[in-house]
């Protein structure tokens, strides 16, 4: 019962939300040995296999129709990284033509359980995807190895091109580690494997994270981005896992226009803060970038007009004057 309630605790992680953890840039890839023949009675799970990704083994060339070639799914993390995991969701690709060509299977790890889809490995049962199907392995125990064997076939080839790789969940389209957090979180998988007969498969090992912080721009403004992006875009790169809020960057100082067509150099804030009305990045105050006022302008004969100081013919009132009522001092006469 207890092994029962902890792989329905392993499905209740995997649908929650997904955020990055321990696990996070892991690998679902895949290794074969030639010098392996397959038995009934040989504990695949036990096998030494390279501790290191990049000399997996993804070829073989047992005979197709006649030998099985062994094939393991392993769980691989960068050398710097802290891996626990407890509970796998992952997914098989082939290209065998019928159930008969697997001779065997079986899951690896401390107590592992399993919940395959209906037909796995040959089929999940989906018609438009055949050759495809999902499981998902639960642990009694959290597994901490940076290489490990997560599952182990037993197939046999039909064609010279048959391959089986490791891919994400069919039914999701995602491929999950969960960790031993409490409460538990899962980090996404993107890198797989496929083992090819008769010629060279492939591995896509774990990488480290690429890190990313507060990029600075010259108008003041900050985005989240990998150092090389930033400078790309002729950011100032403020260092790994820095943050856009509060935002760290100087900010530039901008013409800031008045009611009265003053123009001061300060930076927007400043501006907002006297009253003002920045004029953007980049703006400069010589020449004056603001909209100068209209202004009563009093013409010799008493006559008073609205105009700017610079067309004024007679005596400009200033910023703020009116000519309604007439503030121009009246001509005498006879």
């Amino acid at each position: 019962m207890r092994r029962h309630l902890l792989l329905l605790v392993a499905v209740a992680c995997i649908c929650g939300p997904a955020m990055a953890a321990r696990n996070e840039n892991g690998a679902m890839v895949v290794h074969t040995n030639d010098s392996v023949v397959y038995t009934t009675s040989a504990n695949y799970c036990a096998s030494t296999l390279p501790t290191v990704c990049e000399e997996l083994n993804t070829s073989t060339n047992k005979p197709v129709e006649e030998a099985e070639a062994v094939i393991w799914f392993v769980a691989a993390f960068w050398p710097e990284a802290d891996p626990g995991v407890t509970t796998l969701q992952f997914g098989i690709e082939h290209n065998l033509p019928s159930a008969d060509y697997f001779s065997d299977y079986s899951a690896c790890g401390p107590q592992p359980l399993e919940l395959p889809d209906g037909g796995w490995p040959f089929s999940g049962g989906n018609p438009e995807l055949p050759g495809q199907s999902g499981n998902l392995v639960a642990y009694g125990e959290a597994v901490y190895q940076h290489v490990f064997p997560f599952y182990w076939f037993a197939a046999i080839g039909s064609l010279a091109d048959t391959y089986v790789g490791s891919r994400t969940y069919p039914a999701t389209n995602e491929a999950k580690f969960v960790d031993d957090g409490n409460p538990p979180i899962e980090d996404l998988c993107f890198n797989f494997g496929r083992v090819e007969w008769g010629a060279a498969g492939y591995n896509q090992c774990p990488q480290p994270p690429i890190a990313d912080g507060a990029c600075c721009f010259p108008d003041g403004h900050c985005e989240v981005l990998e150092s090389g992006d930033c400078a790309n875009a002729g950011g100032v790169y403020q260092g790994d896992d820095t943050l856009c809020d509060p935002n760290p960057c100087p900010q530039p100082q901008v013409a800031c226009c008045f009611a009265d067509g003053a123009c001061t150099f300060v930076t927007a804030e400043q501006c907002a803060q006297a009253g003002g009305t920045p004029q953007g990045y980049p703006s400069d105050c010589d020449p004056n970038p603001c909209p100068q006022p209209l202004g009563a302008c009093c013409q010799p004969d008493g006559t008073c007009s609205m105009t700017l100081q610079v067309d004024c013919t007679g005596s400009w009132l200033g910023y703020g004057s009116d000519c309604d009522p007439n503030p121009c001092e009246q001509p005498l006469g006879a």
